[in-house]
């Protein structure tokens, strides 16, 4: 079904594009340029939309959809309007913000790696959940020691909700992976698995921050010994390289643990502590070559530890090559030769290994190699699944005949991975089911999602999806955008929950109120922005980045801001045009004109080159923002409009009004690029042109003619002859049914922490020696409500400096903040506070804040978590 709607997609978006190159051909001759301008963007918005459309949750599918719709529109509208000239120049500018709208929805830089990530919607929807982990291994991940690295797994997906079912973990299945070592005398190691922090591939993470403090709780939790801290210590200072992958595996009954970090894709390993000590494997060629380094240890002794290394053969299928590097290891090995046989073995693994050290992170200790203890071989695909299959591992059971194994490929089929690797040495034999392809990513699921989001734009180096190197204005519309569209954490904004609630049609939620009046506070006063050239890619003088260009990248506006020369940035005003473009493309329908009126009273920047551009933003705007006079946003015509519309806005008669040449004199420079572009660039793009390398600015304010007469359309204009004004202050104009709040708007300047993102990640690290604070707490509580123990559970809350009410937030539908907890009290210990007031938010763990908060003496209690419906504070 999803591969069939995909397909009708892509005929809709290829038909769209046929259309619009055939109109280019049918215009008359001066609008054939800007018409097939238009067709060529559409055709590449189209091209994005089908690559990675798959990618995104079904409504900004639907997004991207209505935009491609909307600009096919407005093409057709201009060429049929009494001035085409004009209206074809406005799309033109307007086409650009469309396009960083693709890239927003993870487009242009990043739609090359989302080619390459599988398509297969039942694996999208396989999770790594404790059932499989136990019924698979044997191991409950509550259990304080051996289900650590599961419970880190978790603590990553969860993004900071708590796990009161196992619906409620995301990880996917490709995060955990299961083996069992069987002997010769007949007993077997089957309580063995791993899970993988940070994936070997672009296709899922949380970033270096919240990845390396979960691996730190986990290394506690396994009684590690000092260098694996400083291999943490280490990844995690070493910010400018890519972040690796990073996971553990622990095998219970012989207490063995391990830390692995693998590069991939051409990075080079980040400098970890005597990693250059390991013996050489005979295919290491360099840091950046594909290889996997481990720190292992036996649970309890944090001073011995030994190190190894494992390195694939490059070439698949060359068996002699890996009994020529192994010296000779294979040679005479029938267990290899019926492998390879039966199975065909697409690489073999070169292993090195230490003898076992101390080392305590004051000196440097001898490392010798150890003789070689196993070698290693990877399976082919069978048929080419990449799923367990049941005849497949009984022919490798009975070729194999280890006691046991059979039984253990049966139970461990619930991982869904084929058999992928098989170590074996003297006396032994290791099967492996490890995920070997990796991005089944369920957009569904929101910390997926998110996860998938960091992935693509490279945002992989702190807690939650922060971009690195953004001016405060940039971060404030990536915040708006993430809280109004996407939706990442209910905690920090539920704006696009509530935007999408039907209850809410015509209306701006509060959320989203608060949300755009934060945006707006910090992109005020000529708060600035960076924005790329947008004219083709000249390899010649930046040959680096000929490897980026190819399919939908060719100018330097497609590629990551990051990758684009400082010559080719012009970091300036957003202004109020900058409003206009984030507010018309992500706003919520309710949140736009003629429903909201989201314009502040003053302009965000009083700078002439700003003002202007503004100006020709909300002309050439035609039917969007404060001017929207005859097409309100989204398809319900029953919803209740302002008195006076259609027509003219106030708000667009407002802004309209304002007089520039309190900013501009006749020589003022109206090219806002050209102002602020770095000196000695130039860019000679269509929406961007700049020239610092000639002397002044050629584009002039002059006379400060307001309007130009093609423009008289607009129901807030009046033209007599050949003069195009305002309408008169008297004249009918309708006003929105609520406006951003001007108070608000002050105090989000005056204190800006008001806006601060809140993170997803709130759980203490003073947990790991017993598990998770969540799973204890949550297991203690509940054995005191099972047995109606008061008693024991006032036990486990004092243990663990906690108070707790339960089940005390009360849901109220139909209202803007729907939880609430009425007074209360809550004891610690012997210290009891109490909450002299009824405390309302938009979601449960904001209401139990406010009431820890309020209930806090001298600001002493603090939230801990939320778990169902009752509320957990602590001491700060």
């Amino acid at each position: 079904m999803k591969t069939a709607v995909l397909l009708l997609v892509a005929a809709g978006t290829a038909k769209r594009d046929e259309d619009l190159h055939a109109l280019a051909a049918r215009t008359r001759t001066e609008h054939r340029p800007a018409v097939a301008r238009s067709a060529a963007r559409a055709a590449k918005a189209s091209r994005l939309l089908a690559d990675h459309g798959h990618l995104l949750p079904p409504d900004l599918r639907e997004k991207g959809q209505d935009l491609l719709n909307e600009h096919e529109f407005r093409l057709h509208a201009a060429l049929d309007s009494a001035n085409p000239g004009p209206a074809l120049a406005a799309i033109e500018k307007r086409e650009a913000g469309y396009l960083k709208a693709f890239r927003k929805l993870g487009g242009e830089g990043a739609v090359s790696k989302a080619r390459k990530l599988p398509k297969d919607e039942e694996r999208t929807k396989l999770r790594a959940t404790r059932e499989v982990l136990f019924e698979a291994t044997g191991i409950d991940a509550e259990e304080p020691v051996w289900g650590a690295p599961f419970r880190a797994l978790e603590g990553l997906f969860r993004a900071g909700h708590p796990v009161s079912s196992l619906a409620e973990r995301e990880a996917p299945m490709e995060a955990l992976g299961v083996s069992a070592k069987f002997f010769e005398d007949g007993t077997a190691l089957t309580k063995r698995y791993h899970v993988a922090l940070q994936p070997p591939c672009d296709c899922w993470t949380f970033g270096r921050d919240a990845v390396i403090k979960q691996a730190k709780i986990v290394a506690k939790s396994l009684k590690a010994p000092p260098l694996v801290d400083a291999w943490l210590d280490s990844i995690e200072a070493d910010d400018a390289r890519k972040l690796p992958s990073v996971g553990f595996g622990v095998s219970v009954e012989d207490g063995a643990c391990k830390l692995y970090v693998l590069n991939y894709g051409g990075h080079e390993l980040p400098p970890l502590p005597l990693v250059d000590a390991l013996p050489r494997t005979a295919r290491k060629q360099d840091r950046a070559s594909s290889v996997m380094v481990s720190v292992e240890w036996k649970f309890g002794d944090m001073k011995t530890q030994q190190m190894r290394q494992y390195a694939v053969e490059a070439a698949s299928g060359d068996v002699s090559v890996a009994r020529q590097t192994q010296d000779e290891r294979f040679a005479g090995d029938e267990l290899v030769a019926a492998l390879d046989g039966a199975f065909g073995v697409g690489q073999s693994e070169d292993i090195a290994v230490t003898a076992p050290f101390q080392y305590d992170k004051a000196t440097t200790p001898p490392v010798v190699a150890a003789p070689l203890a196993k070698s290693g071989l990877k399976l082919k695909r069978q048929d080419g699944n990449i799923d367990s299959n049941a005849e497949t591992d009984a022919k490798l059971a009975a070729l194999l005949k280890a006691p046991g194994a059979d039984a253990w490929l049966a139970r461990s089929r619930v991982v869904r991975h084929a058999l992928s690797n098989v170590q074996f040495g003297e006396g032994f034999v290791t099967l492996y089911r490890h995920p070997t392809v990796f991005g089944f990513v369920d957009p569904s699921s929101a910390p997926q999602h998110l996860a998938l989001r960091n992935a693509l734009t490279k945002n992989t180096h702190s807690l939650r999806r922060r971009l690195s190197g953004l001016t405060a204005c940039d971060q404030a519309e990536e915040d708006f955008i993430d809280r109004a569209v996407w939706g990442s954490n209910p905690d920090d904004s539920t704006c696009a929950q509530d935007g999408k609630n039907p209850a809410n049609a015509g209306m701006c939620p509060q959320s989203c109120q608060d949300d755009i009046a934060c945006m707006i506070a910090a992109c005020s006063d000529c708060a600035l922005v960076d924005v790329a050239c947008d004219e083709a890619i000249d390899t010649a003088a930046y040959p680096e980045l000929a490897r980026h260009v190819g399919g939908d990248v060719d100018s330097y506006d497609d590629l990551d801001i990051e990758d684009v020369p400082a010559g080719k940035i012009v970091r300036l005003p957003c202004g109020d045009s900058g409003l206009f473009n984030t507010m018309n493309l992500w706003g919520p329908d309710g949140c736009k004109y003629p429903y909201y009126g989201f314009m502040p009273v003053d302009t965000l920047c009083d700078e002439c080159s700003s003002m202007y551009a503004a100006r020709e933003a909300v002309l050439d705007g035609l039917w969007d923002g404060p001017c929207n006079e005859d097409d309100p946003p989204g398809d319900d015509d029953s919803l209740t409009l302002p008195s006076n519309y259609p027509g003219c806005g106030c708000d667009c008669a407002d802004f309209l009004r304002r007089d520039l040449s309190t900013a501009c004199t006749a020589t003022s420079c109206i090219n806002v690029a050209q102002q602020y572009a770095p000196a000695n660039s130039v860019c000679a793009g269509s929406d961007f042109k700049w020239d610092t390398t000639a002397a002044g600015c050629t584009d002039l304010y002059g006379t400060g003619t307001q309007f130009d007469s093609t423009w008289s359309g607009h129901a807030c204009l009046d033209s007599t002859g050949a003069t195009t004004v305002v309408q008169d202050a008297s004249a009918t104009c309708y006003q929105t049914q609520a406006s951003i709040s001007e108070a608000d708007l002050v105090d989000y300047k005056a204190n800006p922490k008001q806006c601060a993102v809140k993170p997803i990640y709130e759980e203490d690290d003073d947990d790991a020696d017993g598990g998770s604070e969540l799973v204890m707490s949550g297991g203690l509580v509940a054995i005191g409500l099972t047995f109606t123990g008061i008693t024991i559970a006032a036990i486990a809350n004092a243990v663990q400096e906690q108070c707790a009410l339960g089940p005390t937030i009360v849901y109220e539908a139909g209202t803007t903040h729907p939880y609430y907890i009425s007074p209360n009290l809550c004891t610690i210990g012997t210290k009891t506070f109490s909450s002299d007031k009824t405390v309302r938010d938009a979601s449960p763990r904001k209401v139990c804040r406010k009431f820890c908060e309020a209930a806090s003496e001298k600001g002493k209690l603090a939230l801990k978590h939320v778990q169902g419906l009752t509320c957990y504070c602590k001491r700060r």
